[in-house]
């Protein structure tokens, strides 16, 4: 099954959201390209990456980390430890 139709199938069940069928394609199933667009760690990293004003929009994240890809998923694990060293989380 790919991506979206894990992504489709398992939102189909009640309190499982994108956010958490993201968590575990990136740490269970763990490919490469999974860009959790409504992750707070990961939007925080990509504003002051970017020195955005406000935090970006999923759609906006989409736009911004398009040339992550093949690595989103690499991409928002340094999201993550940057805003760790930032002191943010």
């Amino acid at each position: 099954m790919d991506d979206e139709a894990l992504l489709t199938m398992l939102t189909l069940v009640k309190g499982i959201g994108v956010w958490s069928v993201h968590m575990f394609l990136m740490f269970s199933l763990r490919p490469a390209d999974v860009l959790p667009v409504g992750d707070l760690g990961v939007r925080k990293g990509v504003k002051l990456l970017y020195g955005l004003k406000e935090l970006p929009k999923p759609l906006e994240m989409e736009e911004l980390c398009e040339k992550w890809k093949p690595y989103r998923s690499v991409g928002s694990w340094y999201m993550w430890r940057y805003m760790e060293a930032k002191g943010v989380l």
